[in-house]
């Protein structure tokens, strides 16, 4: 079997926070769950409520702050852990949801022991799968046995067309069956990827099937697709095997030929340096960087002077180390020495890249995006974990309007 994946054009959502807290896609209609307002415990049922709560943020923690890199002012970062914790708490309300207390811990400890840079998703023990059939109403795919919600949002080369929706979940098949081929599509077991067959690679309609997924131990053969490494383990591109993570000082990411991720250092240690000669540690102020992963805690990875060369960030070839500073909706920011409290650095509207380049050939200047509070109409950028939705309607419906709603707090019906 191929270690293709299934195609990036045919990839149904599953869910949809797990790693955009400014970019979040919603969709439903029906009974509320919480208020939105980020009650550390609103939105979960019965008494596992306060063990809820402190399982999302575990799991919030694990995903945002055991690694380096900015870090948000308290005030800020407190109401952004209390509205993420909220949503896990609605995700886990959902019918059919995969999130249970238990799951979204054990997710969170697999994070703990993953290194900071996950190129190739989130771990297996991170598949929440549920149990509603196909064509069962959705939020999320956490609810599908599929783990796929159909339809929640219609696309344009331009980017997504209208407010989110309800979705149905994908049909589900099991290891060993097509999940695509032309216009079908289906999602696989939560153990299980859906990859191109052997000798498929050249044709014009491929057909995929679900693989189950195994995990290494230390010297197993691992392709970060079919074949991943337990916890605690990551899949070394110089070896393709699984290789214990990396202290200050060992040899990590990618190999000195491509192909090759970065990662395999233990947290909060980044993988810092050139691709072929990069090692475990955690850049101080003005040290090399590539990414904000490879600075240590509080520092943002900035550009140097724009270039010809290709970029890896910003537009240099490398950045450095520095302090960020934030900024609120209205004000000037670059991206990467001043960023936006809430949403991303633009030319008004936070979304693209900065527009207006300095003499100085630094970093473009942008404006950060006005927010509009949740239940407003969306005029502006939504908040940090809400995303513009109408109750009805088919996505891409002309004419359709929504508001900002955070997310998961209503029920598909």
């Amino acid at each position: 079997m191929n270690v293709e994946p299934f195609p990036a054009s045919l990839v149904f959502r599953g869910t949809r926070w797990a790693f955009a807290l400014a970019s979040c896609i919603l969709g439903c209609s029906g009974a509320a769950i919480g208020d939105g307002s980020g009650s550390a415990d609103g939105g979960a049922q019965g008494a596992d409520g306060g063990m809820a709560g402190s399982a999302c943020a575990h799991y919030y923690a694990a995903q945002y702050t055991r690694c380096g890199g900015p870090v948000l002012p308290a005030s800020e970062g407190t109401r952004v852990q209390d509205r993420f914790v909220q949503v896990c708490l609605n995700d886990i309300a959902l019918p059919g949801s995969g999130m249970t207390t238990a799951s979204v811990e054990a997710c969170a400890s697999a994070l703990d022991s993953s290194p900071c840079e996950l190129p190739d998703g989130l771990p297996v023990a991170c598949n929440f799968n549920g149990s509603l059939p196909s064509g069962a109403p959705c939020n999320e795919g956490l609810q599908c046995q599929s783990g796929q919600c159909e339809g929640t949002a219609a696309y344009s080369p331009d980017g997504q067309i209208g407010p989110s929706t309800c979705g149905t979940c994908a049909p589900f098949v099991a290891v060993g069956q097509v999940c695509a081929h032309e216009s079908f599509s289906a999602g696989c077991a939560s153990n299980a990827v859906c990859l191109i067959g052997s000798g498929m690679e050249t044709a014009e309609d491929p057909t995929y099937s679900c693989v189950a997924v195994t995990q290494g131990d230390v010297g197993a053969d691992c392709d970060d697709l079919s074949a991943v490494c337990k916890s605690g383990l990551y899949c070394a591109a110089q070896t393709g095997k699984c290789t214990v993570l990396g202290s200050a000082g060992a040899v990590c990411g990618e190999g000195a030929t491509p192909p090759g991720n970065p990662g395999g250092c233990v947290a909060p240690l980044g993988c810092v340096g050139l691709p072929g000669a990069t090692a475990c540690g955690s850049a101080s102020a003005d040290a090399f960087c590539l990414f904000d992963d490879d600075c240590s805690s509080g520092l943002g990875c900035a550009p140097g002077p724009c270039s010809s060369t290709i970029a890896r960030i910003g537009c240099s070839a490398s950045g450095t180390c520095e302090p960020v500073a934030w900024a609120s909706p209205g004000e000037a920011c670059d991206g990467y020495r001043t960023r936006c409290l809430v949403g991303s650095c633009g030319s008004g509207s936070g979304i693209g890249p900065p527009l207006i380049p300095p003499a100085d050939g630094g970093p473009a200047m942008g404006t950060c995006p006005m927010i509009a509070s949740d239940g407003q109409p969306c005029n502006s950028q939504c908040d940090t974990s809400a995303e513009c939705f109408s109750p009805t309607g088919k996505a891409g419906g002309p004419g359709l309007s929504g508001t900002c709603t955070l997310l998961d707090s209503v029920v598909c019906k």
